[in-house]
């Protein structure tokens, strides 16, 4: 636990313990750096160093993982001398947190004020880890040295969050002049905090099941409205690829072609912020072998495609009229097969006209940029949560068609109405590796499904992932 305490970069002392760690991000934090330092330095010393079940509230899962730590003299041993032998190899040691008490910034701000935060939310009403580390944004990072703050780009607006005592709190690095009232208004607007969240909590706990327990638990995720174009782009690069690699991506691209912002001049960490290129820049300067050599493989030429094609439809404004309702006369064809897209929704159709977009890239654009909050991105992760918790009788369809694409939507639209995309979303966090700890039974799921991967390899089509991927392609 010293070694944990020291990396946090908080001053020690005999009553400094777990307990002292408040906001979600820092427990979510440590949860995760003390599994990881269970598991590194037992691989190292060719010892099983084993966490209990993190069952209860975040804090009392960290008690007692601490408890456990502190109690094993191996363990305590292999953590100590470990640091000293490894240095900073382990994933953990090479981290830390924001401090408790507020540190001077350490990100070159056009305000030099170190008391410019502002307050915007309860980190009940928005936990920043949860949002924007969940797979539908892909614009924020954590700072590399205060992991409890975000940086982040809104439009050409650059934004430090931070989760402070409970409060979320946020600074506008750029542009300098940018008000207060200005940064709340957008920040607002763009965490959607017009809907207040516990009540929507509340509904979703009902009935009481299995899911009821893990949404419990991850209280604070929000559907961000993200700007459509980028949005778009952003989640065709997501096709058979994960996280971190299409956070990579979507920065190419931006570094590429957007405008310059922002740059932070920090000797030791250097980071450069820019603003989405526009459709007309992306249509007309974005080539296909430039992409390729950055990295996109065949996404190259979806994104080429498709920039023209949003150009020809009037750009942005297309996207506008399918989140505001409107028909789109004009139409193109699918460029695969020729054929119209087909769907039960309308704004399918609008948006699977585009090169690389199918039902689920074209549920994933409409649920985080075109307020169709009732839409269900589906893929064989979002399958096997379905198969799982509500209906496993899907479990023997072979291949996610399109009637067992609705019928997955159907389901969570039946369970979660009217916010179904939103509640799929917890659940889908609840599923990823890095907030599993705090889901009821999350450190046993992994042997389970490799044991099930195994026994009906045989018998079904999609294989369990094990690694999740955003953008699986669906029939």
């Amino acid at each position: 636990m010293c070694v944990l305490l020291r990396a946090y970069g908080r001053p020690l002392a005999a009553s400094t313990g777990i307990q002292d760690f408040n906001t979600s991000s820092e427990q979510l934090w440590l949860v995760s750096s003390l599994t990881q330092v269970a598991t590194f330095f037992g691989k190292k010393r060719n010892t099983k160093l084993t966490l209990p079940s993190f069952q209860g509230s975040p804090l009392s899962s960290m008690r007692r993982s601490a408890r456990l730590l502190v109690a094993s003299s191996r363990s305590v041993k292999a953590v100590i001398s470990g640091a000293s032998t490894y240095g900073t190899s382990s994933p953990v040691l090479s981290a830390s947190p924001a401090a408790i008490s507020t540190p001077k910034s350490h990100v070159k701000t056009e305000k030099s004020n170190s008391d410019d935060w502002v307050s915007l939310c309860s980190t009940r009403e928005l936990c920043c880890a949860l949002t924007l580390e969940s797979g539908q944004v892909f614009a924020w990072r954590r700072h590399p040295k205060h992991l409890a703050t975000w940086l982040g780009v809104v439009g050409r607006r650059v934004f430090a969050v931070r989760e402070r005592d409970d409060i979320v709190q946020f600074r506008c690095l750029h542009p300098s002049d940018l008000s207060a009232q200005e940064g709340v208004d957008e920040l607002s607007h763009y965490f959607r905090l017009d809907i207040p969240a516990d009540p929507l909590y509340e509904r979703w706990m009902q009935p009481t099941d299995r899911m009821t327990e893990i949404i419990s638990r991850l209280r604070g995720l929000r559907i961000v409205r993200q700007d459509p174009v980028e949005c778009l782009f952003s989640f065709i690069c997501s096709s058979n690829n994960n996280i971190t690699r299409i956070q990579s991506m979507v920065d190419k691209l931006k570094a590429t072609y957007g405008d310059l912002l922002y740059k932070e001049e920090d000797e030791e960490e250097q980071q450069s912020f820019y603003a989405f290129p526009s459709v007309d820049t992306l249509a007309v300067n974005c080539e296909e072998a430039t992409l390729r050599a950055l990295g996109f493989g065949y996404r190259a030429a979806f994104i080429v495609k498709t920039a023209k094609q949003l150009q020809e439809l009037n750009g942005v404004s297309y996207l506008y009229r399918i989140r505001d309702g409107e028909s789109v006369q004009q139409r193109v064809e699918k460029p695969e097969s020729g054929e119209k897209a087909a769907s039960y929704h309308a704004y399918q159709d609008e948006l699977m006209v585009f090169a690389g977009v199918g039902r689920k890239v074209a549920d994933c654009v409409a649920l985080f940029s075109l307020e169709k909050l009732e839409a269900i991105p589906v893929d064989t992760h979002v399958w096997q949560i379905a198969c799982r918790e509500l209906d496993s009788t899907l479990s023997d369809r072979k291949s996610i068609t399109p009637s067992v694409y609705r019928m997955v939507g159907d389901l969570f639209r039946t369970r979660f109405a009217p916010q179904a995309g939103w509640a799929h979303s917890v659940l889908f966090a609840g599923d990823l590796s890095a907030f599993k700890p705090d889901v009821p039974g999350g450190e046993e799921k992994p042997k389970a499904k490799q044991k099930s991967t195994k026994r009906k390899s045989k018998k079904a089509s999609p294989k369990a992932a094990t690694k999740r991927k955003t953008g699986a392609t669906v029939a």
